[in-house]
Protein backbone atom coordinates (compact mmCIF):
# COMPACT_ATOMS: atom_id res chain seq x y z
CA UNK A 1 0.00 0.00 0.00
CA UNK A 2 1.44 3.09 -1.07
CA UNK A 3 1.45 6.04 2.03
CA UNK A 4 1.50 9.63 2.13
CA UNK A 5 4.42 10.53 4.36
CA UNK A 6 6.32 14.04 5.74
CA UNK A 7 9.47 13.95 6.77
CA UNK A 8 10.90 17.01 8.51
CA UNK A 9 13.81 18.47 10.68
CA UNK A 10 11.95 20.09 13.68
CA UNK A 11 13.61 22.29 16.38
CA UNK A 12 11.83 21.33 20.05
CA UNK A 13 9.83 24.25 20.01
CA UNK A 14 8.65 23.02 16.16
CA UNK A 15 10.01 25.13 13.74
CA UNK A 16 11.28 23.65 10.57
CA UNK A 17 12.84 26.57 9.53
CA UNK A 18 14.51 29.86 10.94
CA UNK A 19 13.73 33.18 11.02
CA UNK A 20 14.13 35.41 7.09
CA UNK A 21 13.68 32.26 5.32
CA UNK A 22 12.83 33.02 1.87
CA UNK A 23 13.65 32.64 -1.63
CA UNK A 24 17.73 32.68 -1.79
CA UNK A 25 17.90 31.88 1.69
CA UNK A 26 16.51 28.72 2.18
CA UNK A 27 15.91 27.99 6.05
CA UNK A 28 16.82 31.33 6.91
CA UNK A 29 18.94 31.16 10.17
CA UNK A 30 17.75 27.57 11.29
CA UNK A 31 19.65 25.48 9.06
CA UNK A 32 20.98 23.80 12.62
CA UNK A 33 17.80 21.71 12.59
CA UNK A 34 19.90 19.58 9.69
CA UNK A 35 23.07 19.19 10.93
CA UNK A 36 22.32 15.28 11.76
CA UNK A 37 21.97 14.83 8.08
CA UNK A 38 25.87 15.19 7.52
CA UNK A 39 26.58 13.18 10.57
CA UNK A 40 28.06 9.47 9.40
CA UNK A 41 26.60 7.56 12.25
CA UNK A 42 24.89 4.49 11.68
CA UNK A 43 21.35 5.38 12.77
CA UNK A 44 21.12 9.00 10.94
CA UNK A 45 22.58 7.66 7.24
CA UNK A 46 20.39 4.41 7.70
CA UNK A 47 17.04 6.63 7.81
CA UNK A 48 18.00 9.29 5.29
CA UNK A 49 18.74 6.60 3.24
CA UNK A 50 15.51 5.59 4.11
CA UNK A 51 13.70 8.33 3.36
CA UNK A 52 15.23 8.85 -0.04
CA UNK A 53 14.35 4.31 -0.84
CA UNK A 54 10.88 4.65 0.03
CA UNK A 55 10.00 7.75 -1.78
CA UNK A 56 8.38 7.10 -5.34
CA UNK A 57 7.09 10.81 -6.01
CA UNK A 58 7.00 13.98 -3.83
CA UNK A 59 4.74 16.90 -3.65
CA UNK A 60 5.44 20.52 -2.61
CA UNK A 61 3.60 23.44 -2.24
CA UNK A 62 5.03 26.30 -4.21
CA UNK A 63 6.70 28.62 -1.32
CA UNK A 64 8.49 25.53 -0.56
CA UNK A 65 9.38 25.13 -4.37
CA UNK A 66 10.68 28.65 -4.73
CA UNK A 67 12.46 28.51 -1.36
CA UNK A 68 14.49 25.46 -2.05
CA UNK A 69 15.50 27.06 -5.63
CA UNK A 70 13.58 25.10 -7.25
CA UNK A 71 15.98 21.96 -6.72
CA UNK A 72 17.98 23.15 -9.40
CA UNK A 73 15.71 21.58 -11.75
CA UNK A 74 15.39 17.93 -9.91
CA UNK A 75 13.02 17.21 -6.98
CA UNK A 76 13.57 17.22 -3.31
CA UNK A 77 14.85 13.54 -3.96
CA UNK A 78 17.08 13.54 -6.82
CA UNK A 79 15.79 11.79 -9.84
CA UNK A 80 12.10 11.45 -8.08
CA UNK A 81 8.60 12.88 -9.82
CA UNK A 82 7.90 16.25 -8.44
CA UNK A 83 4.24 17.50 -8.48
CA UNK A 84 4.15 20.74 -7.09
CA UNK A 85 0.55 22.86 -6.05
CA UNK A 86 0.53 26.24 -7.56
CA UNK A 87 -2.06 28.29 -8.14
CA UNK A 88 -0.65 29.97 -10.96
CA UNK A 89 1.09 27.54 -13.51
CA UNK A 90 4.91 27.71 -13.96
CA UNK A 91 6.06 27.44 -17.63
CA UNK A 92 9.92 27.38 -16.77
CA UNK A 93 9.64 24.34 -14.57
CA UNK A 94 12.06 22.18 -15.57
CA UNK A 95 11.75 17.99 -16.85
CA UNK A 96 10.15 16.01 -14.15
CA UNK A 97 8.43 18.51 -12.28
CA UNK A 98 4.95 18.60 -12.62
CA UNK A 99 3.04 21.96 -11.96
CA UNK A 100 -0.52 21.57 -10.30
CA UNK A 101 -2.96 24.15 -10.67
CA UNK A 102 -6.23 22.24 -9.80
CA UNK A 103 -5.43 21.51 -5.96
CA UNK A 104 -3.44 19.20 -3.38
CA UNK A 105 -6.05 16.66 -3.55
CA UNK A 106 -5.20 16.76 -6.93
CA UNK A 107 -1.27 16.33 -6.91
CA UNK A 108 -1.15 13.83 -3.84
CA UNK A 109 -3.73 11.59 -6.33
CA UNK A 110 -1.26 12.17 -9.58
CA UNK A 111 1.61 11.75 -7.00
CA UNK A 112 0.33 8.17 -5.50
CA UNK A 113 -0.15 6.87 -9.10
CA UNK A 114 3.49 7.43 -9.75
CA UNK A 115 4.39 5.99 -6.35
CA UNK A 116 2.26 3.31 -6.52
CA UNK A 117 3.57 2.19 -10.02
CA UNK A 118 6.88 1.44 -8.65
CA UNK A 119 6.02 0.21 -5.08
CA UNK A 120 6.94 3.45 -3.18
CA UNK A 121 5.28 6.13 -1.09
CA UNK A 122 4.49 9.79 -1.47
CA UNK A 123 6.19 12.58 0.47
CA UNK A 124 4.94 15.69 1.06
CA UNK A 125 7.67 18.43 1.25
CA UNK A 126 6.77 21.52 4.00
CA UNK A 127 4.09 21.58 7.38
CA UNK A 128 2.17 23.73 5.38
CA UNK A 129 1.58 21.60 2.75
CA UNK A 130 0.95 18.35 5.34
CA UNK A 131 -1.16 20.47 7.35
CA UNK A 132 -3.62 20.77 4.60
CA UNK A 133 -2.96 16.95 3.83
CA UNK A 134 -3.76 16.14 7.50
CA UNK A 135 -7.06 18.56 6.89
CA UNK A 136 -8.04 16.33 3.75
CA UNK A 137 -7.75 12.82 5.00
CA UNK A 138 -4.65 12.18 3.29
CA UNK A 139 -1.64 11.98 5.21
CA UNK A 140 -0.77 8.66 6.67
CA UNK A 141 2.45 9.34 8.13
CA UNK A 142 4.51 11.63 10.26
CA UNK A 143 8.39 11.49 11.04
CA UNK A 144 9.79 14.10 13.17
CA UNK A 145 13.88 14.58 13.05
CA UNK A 146 13.68 16.47 16.85
CA UNK A 147 16.67 18.45 16.99
CA UNK A 148 17.88 19.22 20.53
CA UNK A 149 17.95 23.63 19.59
CA UNK A 150 15.26 26.41 20.56
CA UNK A 151 14.64 28.67 17.31
CA UNK A 152 12.49 30.43 18.78
CA UNK A 153 11.45 31.70 15.72
CA UNK A 154 10.63 30.72 11.61
CA UNK A 155 7.90 28.82 10.30
CA UNK A 156 6.23 25.84 12.49
CA UNK A 157 6.01 22.38 11.31
CA UNK A 158 1.91 22.35 11.55
CA UNK A 159 -0.56 25.54 11.06
CA UNK A 160 -4.16 25.27 12.73
CA UNK A 161 -5.81 22.17 12.25
CA UNK A 162 -9.95 22.60 12.79
CA UNK A 163 -9.61 19.48 15.41
CA UNK A 164 -7.04 16.83 17.14
CA UNK A 165 -5.68 14.66 15.22
CA UNK A 166 -4.72 11.54 17.38
CA UNK A 167 -1.30 9.81 16.22
CA UNK A 168 0.50 6.51 17.10
CA UNK A 169 4.04 6.37 17.87
CA UNK A 170 5.41 3.37 15.50
CA UNK A 171 8.83 4.60 15.84
CA UNK A 172 11.63 6.28 17.96
CA UNK A 173 15.58 5.72 17.01
CA UNK A 174 17.64 8.47 19.36
CA UNK A 175 21.29 9.46 18.27
CA UNK A 176 23.44 12.10 19.33
CA UNK A 177 22.24 15.24 18.25
CA UNK A 178 18.84 13.58 17.18
CA UNK A 179 15.59 12.11 18.03
CA UNK A 180 13.51 10.34 15.20
CA UNK A 181 9.93 9.81 15.57
CA UNK A 182 7.71 8.36 13.39
CA UNK A 183 3.90 8.49 14.04
CA UNK A 184 0.81 6.70 12.40
CA UNK A 185 -2.43 9.10 11.78
CA UNK A 186 -5.14 7.61 12.95
CA UNK A 187 -8.27 8.06 11.28
CA UNK A 188 -11.53 8.04 13.30
CA UNK A 189 -13.84 5.70 11.87
CA UNK A 190 -16.26 6.89 9.67
CA UNK A 191 -19.87 7.91 10.53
Amino acid sequence: MTLVFITLASSVDGFVSGRGARAGRGLGDGFRIFDWLSDDSAANRAIAEYDGRRTGAVVSGRNTYEHAARWGGDSMVPGVPLFVVSRDPIPDAAPGQTIVTDGLESAIRQAREVAEAVGKDVKITSGATATEALKLGLLDELVIDLVPTLLGGGRPYFHELPEAIELECTSVAVNQGVTHLTYRVIRPPRQ
